[in-house]
């Protein structure tokens, strides 16, 4: 329920207490169900030394909080542009329970109550780097999704949804697809439509309320036979960074199993070839490094003839460097797969550039357990 770790300093002869605390709490602002995370951090004289989440069972949206814990009494407030706009005062009781009131910026106030979250009461089979944000499991027991149009690729249908709490459409496979993929298919879409809502419900500034229109997503569809489907979503956000930023990752998902193939899963340059989740990212890296990255330059500059800038020239944009094509952007097209090199933020827009590599071109670069021909 709470994970702890206390630290003391004597420093000329006085007592500093660190500790770092988490909880996770459920309850009731005035007659409204609502779910909070609160961290404790740094010692006891520093200000703030805590931060915290809330949300609206009837939003699910971020709340960012930011405040103090002194005398067993938490202050938090929502501050937009040096501006309070809600504050909470809450004293920690028995049982790791919580009682206190709400104020907002009008003087308005309500009675807080508060206890410990008990997590069997939410299951996920979210992926793990969600599943450690604890609030995602209480946030997708509320998903609420409505089908909002049909569309057609290759003469399958399509069918796109949407989340009641948020603005993210995403598809499943519609009713001319064999029972099967669907089946198999189907609950992998949805549980990448739930991480699209989580990343949307999560993306929260201190400068403003989330609206649930932060990450702006765009999904389409690059590739169907009778065995893989390819797509890809772009998403452009601001979550309150220091400025916003886009990216894309393309999908293929095996039509009779539902597996999501990796890059590595389909070509491999070495017979070193591994994935992260095989070997973990040291193997991984390395890999990516010695072989993935030079082989996979080499066949696009045999059509592009890339020339390194020279050292008096002022050309940011070098695609001869080989730490652009390691951890790249992949699409799996009709025609081949688009690979797309990767740039720092600020060269993003002047430098990225998408390369087609036919399948031809990479046929007797495919991986051997990858047990589809490329066409």
């Amino acid at each position: 329920m709470k994970k702890i770790i206390l630290c003391f300093f004597v420093f000329q002869s006085i007592l500093v207490f660190c500790q770092n605390q988490s909880y996770y709490l459920e309850g009731t602002l005035a007659k409204s169900k609502i779910y909070m995370s609160i961290n404790l951090f740094g010692s006891t004289t520093e200000e703030p030394n805590t931060n915290a989440i809330y949300f609206y069972q009837n939003s699910l949206k971020d709340i960012p909080l930011e405040g103090s814990f002194k005398n067993n009494e938490f202050t938090l407030t929502v501050k937009h542009n040096d501006t309070i706009r809600e504050k909470f005062i809450l004293k920690k009781v028995a049982n790791n329970n919580f009682e206190g009131i709400w104020r907002d910026a009008k003087g308005k106030s309500f009675t807080v109550k508060l206890s410990p979250i008990d997590f069997t009461n939410y299951k996920s089979d979210l992926s793990e780097n969600y599943i450690d944000e604890k609030l995602n499991l209480v946030k997708s027991k509320f998903l609420e999704f409505k089908k909002q149009k049909t569309t057609t690729y290759k003469n399958k249908v399509i069918e796109w949804y949407s989340e009641k709490h948020c603005n993210v459409l995403f598809f499943r496979l519609g009713d001319n697809f064999l029972e099967n993929n669907k089946n198999k298919v189907n609950p992998v879409l949805e549980k990448i439509h739930i991480e699209n809502i989580l990343d949307q419900l999560n993306c929260s500034s201190s400068f403003e309320y989330n609206t649930g229109e932060g990450i702006a997503y765009e999904t389409s569809l690059t590739f169907l036979n009778s065995n893989l489907l390819g797509f890809k979503t772009s998403m452009n956000w601001f979550c309150g960074g220091a400025y916003p930023d886009y990216t894309t990752r393309g999908f293929l998902i095996d039509l009779n199993t539902g597996k999501n193939y990796e890059i590595d899963d389909i070509i491999a340059f070495d017979k070193s070839v591994t994935t992260e989740k095989e070997s973990g990212f040291d193997s991984y890296s390395k890999y990516r490094h010695d072989h993935f990255a030079p082989k996979l330059f080499s066949i696009v500059n045999a059509q592009q003839y890339f020339k390194k800038p020279k050292d008096n020239e002022e050309e940011p944009c070098d695609m001869t460097d080989l730490n652009r094509w390691d951890f790249l952007t992949w699409i799996y097209s009709e025609k081949g797969i688009e690979f797309t090199p990767s740039f720092p933020h600020a060269m993003k827009g002047s430098c990225e550039e998408t390369f087609l590599v036919s399948f031809e071109k990479l046929k007797k670069y495919k991986n051997p357990k990858f047990k589809y021909s490329f066409n």
